[in-house]
Order: structure tokens, then C-alpha cells, then sequence
């Protein structure tokens, strides 16, 4: 499993960098091909998810948690046909498989990025619209 590499059997959209020389590739798991709608799916988790940066692999686990947020709105998109805006539901440590217990510490092993809905019950999140983005954003520039 990579952050950086294409992979020819699934659809990945760029989104961002890592450092210099990386681009992070998202999978894209909902049956849907058009940029404007990914494109437009990426600008609301940029504002309610930003990537973060961080120690022991803080940004990857940062990045899953995006590309899954990503994926649930694209999911709700093509069923549909609209972006879902206001509190949605989030999976609780989605991204674990379980704890491995190793001499006195805890080590977690990654879920697979398989493709799929593969999803558990878990949290909320306030997803904004794509109306209140460009209202914030134009609020940004004004002096």
C-alpha cells in the first residue's frame, strides 16, 4: 500500500503534496469519472478535513481519514446526485484492524484500502456546503 504510486486497476485523483517531490493519490471507489464532481468532493474535505502533518505517521493516518471522508461523499453523490452538507456519520477507528499487543506497548495494524463499502457505525462531522465554502472563501479575500 502506497500514498505516491499509481496503481492502473483502481481510479486515484492527486491531492496535494507531501514535501517536495510527492504527490498524494487518493483512491476513488464510488462509480463516478467526472472531475468537476471530485474535484468539487476534494474542496469540501479541504475545508472540513485539512491534511496534517506529523510525527509516527500522523499524515498518513490524516490522508486515510480524508480519502475515506472523500469517498463517502462521492458514494452519496452517485446515489444521490447531490454533495450531503450539515452532520454526517464517520466510522470510529475505521481505519484499524485491531490492537496488536507486543511487550508492554500497542501497535495497530492498518485496515486495507480495499475497494468497497466497507464501512462500521461511528461519529459525526459537520460537512459545510459547497455554497458556504465559496461564502467563506469570498469573506477571506474581501479587505
Amino acid at each position: 500500500m502506497t500514498f505516491f504510486t499509481k496503481e492502473a486497476k483502481r481510479t486515484q485523483t492527486e491531492w496535494g503534496k507531501c514535501g517536495p517531490d510527492k504527490t498524494w493519490l487518493a483512491y476513488i471507489d464510488a462509480n463516478i469519472q467526472d472531475e468537476v464532481v471530485i474535484e468539487q468532493a476534494k474542496k469540501i474535505v479541504d475545508r472540513c478535513s485539512p491534511q496534517r502533518y506529523g510525527p509516527n505517521g500522523t499524515n498518513g493516518y490524516s490522508f486515510f481519514q480524508r480519502e475515506y471522508l472523500l469517498n463517502l461523499l462521492l458514494f452519496h453523490y452517485v446515489d444521490h446526485g447531490f454533495f450531503p452538507s450539515g452532520h454526517i456519520c464517520i466510522t470510529d477507528e475505521w481505519i484499524y484492524q485491531r490492537p496488536i499487543k507486543t511487550t508492554g506497548s500497542t501497535w495497530f495494524c492498518f485496515k486495507s484500502r480495499s475497494k468497497g463499502r466497507n464501512y462500521e457505525a461511528g461519529w459525526w462531522i459537520k460537512i459545510p456546503s459547497l455554497e458556504e465554502i465559496e461564502h467563506s472563501n469570498s469573506k477571506e479575500v474581501q479587505p
